[in-house]
């Protein structure tokens, strides 16, 4: 029994969800200029380029004033001839050297993006259950890919855009001093006003961002649970509905964007015109220098008029800089949360090695279970499974069945209690071995988009065409399988699609026989079959469970009386334990769940149509 959504534990809380704004994660540069370190020889040659190209922009300024002053001013062919060449292949290097710089920052780009999802897709499959039951798909595949690109782009361009900017405004700087100190200190009035509209921008930015990024993911989280569920909205004729849903997110989503554009429409703006001031503070008191004391040249005011635009340029840069950083703080905290989550289910630092194989002896004491602190679903569940022992769990739905099962794999820690391997608490052994040595069929089986073959060599990789071909056979999968036009290399589609209930039940059947595990889990591993091919499913697991501890989960009792042990739970407990007769005998909760299906039988067999065979119980 899964707890509702968003409701994980004690440990995780919905990422995307009312707790969104109380992250964890901040933005921390070490941690994220770690992701180029690898990579330092490609870092160092891009920094020199941006050093060049930063360079050689300072000189075009100062060769068109000395164009002015020493060729046009003085009537000087040569001089014009020479400089203009030099400003040509000024011009030149500069713009050659920016490609080579792109080509590099992309190259880093890309490996920094491979290298955050590495790192996000790895943690994510050490996180245990509990944290997917509280976050929704859409959302963390959100983080995954529009926060990794958002995060990724401030630490490669932005780190090159905040090189480049300070180094541009320091050697702008000098120049402009050097030519005139006193023009110089002029252009730097409108910086304290810059600085104060920055300041404030990265005030309101950052909530806005934060907003913006949390509604994207709910809008990610939405599609993705609608296009899962497309064949049940159509069924249900809900289009109007779902669509309604996708407005409201939608909506929600908008106004946040609009709140971030309509902030940023009235900051760039603002900026824009105190650097516009800039120029004309050159042009006028410049002028007035040159007018009344003739100490500035036309060329001189024509090289500062196009200094003053490099010299704002790497401000309105860094405040580029800036709004993209709240892009990024935003995104980082989001993509930090998933890196730096922890697992509830942990390994030992040196957990014990079980001989190979395991002879599969199961022991449950005293086991207490909750999904969420106050409301336990397991209350002091006892049981032994011998090695080759077939034990049944029965009960009506809701009791816990599943969720006795779901313990032995480790995919929830239980509360109390012990649950032993071979005689070794199962929490002492690695959860790759653990695993290894299970196999699972789950009532609704998961198939991967790609082959049938792929899909049935999932349990075992790197096992023949033989034994998935035998596997196959057993499951009763390799009739149907042989009559797709590409046999074994047929594509199914995402989930499955392209099969039938029965015939994905069958190849995830195949699949865990072909895993041949000493410990096998069916979860009503035969409820969407028919009858026929369920008696032969039955026939092959009977045969190859003779040397393996199994336990069968199952709503028709028909299917288990053979079983060596039966088990009944009923709320959270263990009520029954006995063989089929003994339980019948019993008349305890068992034998009326088992009159109660045999009424039902035999009132199907009144009523069923001329070559109908409902299933028997006798």
């Amino acid at each position: 029994m899964p707890p509702p959504m968003g409701m994980g534990g004690h440990l995780f809380r919905g990422l995307g969800g009312p707790h969104e704004e109380q992250s964890g994660g901040r933005l921390h540069w070490k941690r994220l200029l770690g992701y180029l370190a690898p990579r330092w020889p490609l870092v160092v040659v891009a920094l020199f380029l941006s050093l060049s190209i930063t360079g050689l922009s300072l000189v075009p300024p100062r060769l068109i004033g000395l164009v002015i002053d020493r060729a046009i001013v003085s009537k000087n062919l040569q001089s014009l001839m020479w400089l203009t060449f030099l400003l040509f292949l000024a011009y030149g290097l500069e713009h050659g050297l920016t490609g080579v710089k792109g080509w590099l920052l992309g190259k880093l780009g890309q490996t920094v993006i491979f290298e955050l999802w590495q790192d996000v897709y790895h943690n994510l499959l050490r996180l245990s259950f509990d944290f997917y039951d509280a976050n929704q798909t859409g959302n963390i595949m959100s983080r995954v890919t529009t926060d990794v690109g958002a995060v990724e782009r401030v630490i490669v361009e932005g780190v090159d855009m905040l090189v480049v900017a300070s180094l541009t405004l320091l050697g702008v700087t000098g120049i402009l001093f050097f030519i005139n100190w006193k023009l110089a200190l002029i252009t730097l009035i409108p910086i304290p006003l810059l600085l104060f509209v920055a300041w404030l921008a990265t005030e309101r930015m950052h909530r806005v961002y934060r907003d913006v990024r949390r509604k994207m993911g709910e809008v990610s989280a939405l599609l993705q649970d609608s296009l899962s569920g497309i064949r049940e909205i159509k069924s249900f004729a809900r289009e109007d509905y779902e669509l309604e849903r996708l407005c409201v997110r939608s909506m929600d989503y908008l106004s946040s964007n609009l709140e971030a554009i309509k902030l940023w429409s009235f900051f760039s703006p603002t900026i824009m015109s105190l650097t516009s001031l800039g120029s004309f503070l050159v042009l006028l008191f410049g002028g007035r220098i040159a007018i009344l004391s003739g100490t500035l040249t036309p060329g001189q005011i024509v090289s500062f008029l196009f200094y003053v635009g490099p010299f704002y340029q790497p401000i309105q840069r860094l405040n580029w800089f800036n709004h993209m950083l709240q892009h990024a703080r935003a995104s980082s905290e989001r993509i930090f949360e998933l890196i730096d989550a922890v697992p509830r289910v942990k390994e030992r630092e040196k957990p014990v090695v079980l001989p190979h194989p395991i002879r599969g002896e199961v022991v449950y004491r005293e086991v207490h279970f909750s999904y969420e602190n106050g409301r336990e679903v397991l209350h002091g569940i006892s049981l032994e499974a011998r090695p080759g022992e077939i034990v049944a769990l029965v009960g009506p739905t809701g009791a816990g069945k599943t969720t006795i099962v779901r313990l032995l794999p480790r995919f929830y820690d239980v509360d109390s209690g012990n649950i032993l391997v071979d005689g070794v608490d199962i929490r002492e052994l690695s959860l790759k071995q653990l695993r290894q040595s299970i196999g699972i069929v789950m009532q609704e089986p998961f198939l991967f988009n790609g082959t049938v073959l792929e899909n049935i060599a999932y349990g075992k990789p790197g096992a023949t065409m033989e034994e998935i071909v035998e596997a196959a056979r057993l499951a009763n999968a390799h009739q149907f399988i042989s009559a797709f036009p590409e046999g074994y290399d047929q594509q199914i589609g995402e989930r499955g699609i392209r099969l039938s209930v029965g015939e994905k039940q069958r190849i995830a059947i195949a699949r865990a026989l072909l895993k041949n595990p000493p410990i096998l889990i069916l979860d009503e591993a035969t409820s969407s079959v028919d009858n026929q091919t369920e008696k032969l499913i039955q026939e092959a697991i009977e045969h190859l469970l003779q040397s393996r501890t199994s336990f069968v989960i199952a709503h028709r009792l028909s299917t288990v009386r053979h079983a060596h042990k039966i088990l009944v739970v009923e709320h959270g407990q263990i009520v029954e334990s006995g063989r089929h007769e003994e339980l019948v005998a019993a008349g305890g909760l068992y034998a009326r769940l088992y009159h109660s299906q045999w009424r039902l039988t035999e009132k199907i067999t009144k009523v069923a149509p001329t070559g109908f065979e409902p299933v028997s119980d006798g």
